[in-house]
């Protein structure tokens, strides 16, 4: 775990640059960074651009498909600009003969390149340029059918950089002309005349009645002037510095209320206690002193130095700032935590955040008249010596507050856990840095995470991932027969010898594929299909059987669910989901995963999910929790880990670390992309060179590490402190104590 924690922290402190070899959608690669800023509003593209609220108009509407969002042909698709370049029958658009389409970005720019994605191999492309609606149009490019490269995306660069308001393109293809997506490079103006579009998904609120907020947007945190005066009053001469620090609640809510620390919660220092090799984070808030002016500066944390005064390498800080952003379910609340380069461009950070304006240029944070800024610190300590440690978090021109972080003679260990996530990173259309997947692959890592979809074959997060007795593959087992499986349609009576033969070399394949991988059969497992129930158990059991006789050592996964949605907790009762799953579950499940809800007042199935076998963990399904401050949700996902190992079970896992519903950023939008009203399943967001953490995320290390903790304590064979904990931890005590409690047991403090 230590030598893993010190790749980790080498890993995170590479700059985030913005020129490295980018890998463009379809698979080619290009040197240099982005060329340009984005010009055109394409979704999914997180990196530099300008919002210019383009809009785009047919010289003859394609109808083969239409320009038309989903089988709804009354309102507009705006296709070529939904970032996504493939997809269903309705993605592109199409006409028999040219494709016209003239785009008004609202303002002067200035084109450097402009890319093309079409279904058509050979196109004719022509691009114009004007600054009036009616021309004259200036030619920018010009290619013919006959010299087009036989590929499906097209990067036209514009050496000339013409100048215009207005865009035309022509694409011809012989027969029909389907054109999915239109990118558009450059720089462009932004004037007061001319902002840019930002289209924020969080209206403007009426200040009337209150004067001030701490955080914009989040009204629990408003307060009257008057409130204002005794705050200040009572810091007395604090008062004359331009803000003060505070310690703020590290895992519940921050801003249920006004930041207004009383005089005796004003921090100069702050102390963190920490084993040897882990990670401790705390959220710290910076507030305005001042009524009449916002006020800004720049934060810093300095190098970590031991009690000699020299630098220490093997304890290091990361400083973070936290995003108010909107959400359906929980109002306005602190998400988000951006670093230093891995911002979003200002205008995003304005469209989708209420504080985006004050912190996007982060580590420069304006606080507003009488506002607060709340920022995240990490300390990671690497095999660091026991001790007690200083560095400075400062705020230029104002207030430092020393981190005390106070390391123990305690070393976790990494027992082998089943973390699972159902899924894998974070992206961006249409590119994405070259050492992106590195970057997310060793976040999921630090988080804890053991479990990777698919084999570790070249070119995949899988492969990245990889580490000998440490990680799980989840592979797809059964071809098709697992979408028969799920869709009920196999009937375990009528499976053939046939069918025993197709599923034998399957299951075959598999094993050669992990011999050739170097993998034994304990990392990985094979998943028939997911979330079993009443209707297709009997069935799931069959195929089960038919795998042992392929191959009695191949391990097989099995996620129960028995969801309906009626009943109390709305899934089916004990007796139900006993009789489904008796006869086959204990002797021919080898990773056992059952949804949460299962283990509640279900005595006779948990003799089944509690049989002894190599995997024993659960799921939860964890919708909006990412978008809430509340401890419930924000702990969940460390709770989980303390449930696993109040069980004797050495695995839990959750849906999902990214798993969007639309724009994963704008909370309102999930019906636009899927026609329902769903949630989006996220703990972390996108970045433009990485995942961007929430405190949901870290909760899913700090459980991981409190597992190896409580791990150490049953190997120490300290059972009575152990055993005091966990019952402590069943009447609702504090994580933060009783693994702070933990800690000190096993140093002997």
């Amino acid at each position: 775990m230590c030598r893993f924690l010190m790749a980790m922290a080498v890993l995170l402190a590479v700059p985030y640059l913005g020129l490295c070899d980018l890998v463009w959608f379809d698979g080619s690669r290009s040197e240099g960074g982005p060329p340009g800023k984005l010009l055109s509003d394409n979704d999914g593209y997180y990196g530099d651009r300008i919002l210019t609220g383009v809009e785009y108009t047919y010289e003859r509407p394609p109808d083969n498909p239409p320009d038309r969002w989903r089988d709804d042909a009354s309102k507009f698709g705006r296709r070529l600009l939904d970032g996504r370049p493939a997809g269903n029958w309705w993605t592109p658009v199409g006409i028999t003969g040219p494709l016209v389409v003239t785009f008004d970005f609202k303002r002067t720019c200035e084109f450097s390149e402009v890319d093309i994605d079409t279904r058509n191999k050979k196109v004719a492309i022509k691009l114009q340029v004007a600054d009036g609606a009616d021309g004259p149009w200036q030619e920018a490019f010009s290619r013919s059918l006959e010299d087009c490269p036989d590929q499906q995306f097209h990067r036209i660069v514009l050496p000339q950089r013409p100048r215009g308001r207005y865009l035309r393109l022509t694409v011809e293809a012989p027969g029909i002309t389907w054109l999915e997506e239109v990118l558009v490079w450059g720089d462009a103006e932004v004037t007061a005349e001319r902002p840019e579009a930002l289209n924020p998904t969080y209206p403007s609120r009426d200040p009337s009645s209150i004067s001030f907020e701490s955080i914009p947007g989040i009204e629990r945190t408003a307060f009257p002037d008057a409130r204002f005066w005794a705050w200040t009053a009572d810091l007395g001469p604090m008062a004359k510095q331009p803000a003060v620090w505070s310690q703020v609640p590290t895992w519940d809510a921050i801003t249920d209320k006004p930041l207004l620390p009383a005089r005796a919660e004003v921090r100069d220092s702050v102390e963190i206690v920490m084993a040897r090799n882990e990670t401790e984070c705390l959220a710290l808030a910076l507030t305005n002193t001042s009524w009449e002016r916002a006020w800004e500066t720049e934060i810093s944390l300095s190098p970590f130095r031991n009690a000699a005064g020299r630098a220490e390498d093997k304890i290091t800080g990361v400083v973070r700032v936290m995003g108010a952003i909107p959400s359906r379910w929980y109002g306005v609340n602190l998400g988000p935590m951006f670093r230093a380069g891995n911002m979003l461009p200002p205008g995003l950070m304005r469209r989708y955040l209420t504080n985006g304006s004050l912190i996007e240029n982060f580590p420069r944070v304006t606080l507003s008249k009488a506002g607060s800024a709340v920022f995240w610190v990490s300390v990671t300590t690497s095999a660091a010596r026991p001790g007690l440690y200083t560095a400075r978090l400062s705020a230029d021109g104002g207030p430092s507050l020393i981190v005390r972080a106070r390391v123990l003679d305690v070393t976790l260990p990494a027992p082998r856990v089943w973390l699972q996530t159902y899924s894998y990173w974070t992206d961006q259309f249409p590119f994405r840095a070259a050492d992106r997947p590195a970057k997310e692959v060793a976040y999921k890592k630090f988080l804890g995470i053991t479990v990777w979809n698919g084999f570790p074959e070249e070119n995949t997060p899988a492969k990245l991932a990889y580490e000998k007795k440490k990680t799980y593959y989840q592979v797809w087992g059964i071809g098709d027969y697992g979408h028969q499986l799920y869709g009920g349609r196999i009937d375990p009576d009528k499976l053939t010898d046939e069918d025993a033969a197709k599923i034998a070399e399957l299951i075959r394949g598999h094993v050669q594929k992990a011999r050739q991988l170097g993998l034994d059969y304990d990392e990985w497992y094979v998943e028939l299909t997911d979330e079993p129930g009443e209707g297709n158990s009997r069935a799931f059991g069959a195929v089960c059987r038919l795998i042992r006789q392929a191959d009695p050592r191949v391990r097989i996964y099995c996620n129960p669910s028995f969801w309906t949605g009626e009943g109390p907790d709305g899934c089916r009762p004990d007796e139900v989901i006993f009789d489904a799953l008796s006869g086959w579950y204990k002797e021919c499940v080898d990773v056992s995963c059952p949804l949460y809800l299962l283990l509640r007042n279900r005595p006779r199935s948990m003799t089944l999910f509690d049989a002894p076998r190599p995997v024993r963990a659960f799921y939860n399904v964890c919708t909006q929790s990412a978008k809430s401050e509340r401890a419930a949700e924000v702990e969940l996902y460390r709770r989980m880990a303390w449930d696993a190992f109040k069980l004797g079970w050495n695995g839990w896992g959750f849906y999902s670390y990214y798993a969007p519903r639309g724009d994963p950023w704008n909370d309102f939008d999930a019906e636009w992309y899927t026609g329902e009203d769903l949630p989006d399943y996220i703990i972390v967001y996108p970045g433009p060179y990485g995942p961007i953490p929430t405190r949901q995320s870290e909760a899913v290390r700090e459980g991981y590490e409190d597992y190896c903790l409580l791990t150490l304590l049953r190997t120490k064979r300290l059972d009575r402190e152990l055993n005091t904990i966990l019952s402590e931890y069943a009447t609702g005590k504090p994580l933060s104590e009783l693994r702070l409690r933990a800690l000190k047991v096993v140093a002997g403090k």
